[in-house]
């Protein structure tokens, strides 16, 4: 379950399990690949899915060697490369704060996905020229008392990204997966079953 994979010159640790169509999942910068283990999402998402989750080049609890950078567009393209490096094609992506941004340059940049899950993504009002250039089905997910990336912001997504949708948990944090797991996982089983069907 547990391997690593050199891209460019960096070590990246992951995990992987299952069979079927390819779904990543990013930590935020607090977590490690390991956190989606512990909330039960890797494991039922492999009961239909290859499931990756990565330990990103950021953050304090990731054992993957660190990108020299803290520029997001870096990050976006670091995962670009990941992707194609492990021969990943059109996977769905899940990414929490820091990493729900990077899902969003990921995909602003034009590069492929089956679908995106972005939760609590932090520099929203950055990206807010830009969300119009994502096609890709989108879901935006906020924990109604996250004070990190306000759930205000559900709205940017709403606006500029044609095919998106919005959830907010209530009585949720910044870190609403860990808060309110199994509405958190049926949401997200949900929206991949949908956009897959």
């Amino acid at each position: 379950m547990e391997h690593s994979v050199s891209v460019k010159d960096l070590k990246i640790r992951y995990l992987q399990k299952g069979t079927g169509a390819p779904v990543v999942l990013f930590h935020g910068y607090s977590f490690s690949a390991d956190t989606w283990v512990e909330t039960g999402l890797f494991n039922a998402l492999a009961r239909d899915y290859c499931v990756y989750s990565f330990d990103m080049p950021y953050g304090i609890k990731s054992r993957s060697d660190k990108l020299d950078t803290e520029n997001r567009e870096h990050y976006a393209e670091f995962v670009h490369d990941l992707l194609k490096t492990l021969v990943i094609h059109t996977p769905s992506l899940i990414g929490a704060s820091i990493s729900g941004e990077v899902t969003l340059r990921y995909l602003i940049g034009g590069h492929s996905a089956q679908a995106a899950i972005v939760i609590g993504p932090a520099g929203m009002n950055a990206l807010a020229g830009q969300l119009g250039r994502i096609t890709t089905p989108l879901l935006g997910i906020w924990g109604d008392q996250d004070t990190i990336s306000p759930p205000s912001h559900a709205e940017l997504i709403r606006e500029h990204v044609k095919n998106a949708e919005v959830r907010i948990i209530e009585g949720a944090g910044h870190a609403c997966y860990l808060d309110e797991p199994g509405i958190f996982m049926k949401i997200v089983k949900g929206f991949l079953q949908r956009v897959s069907a």
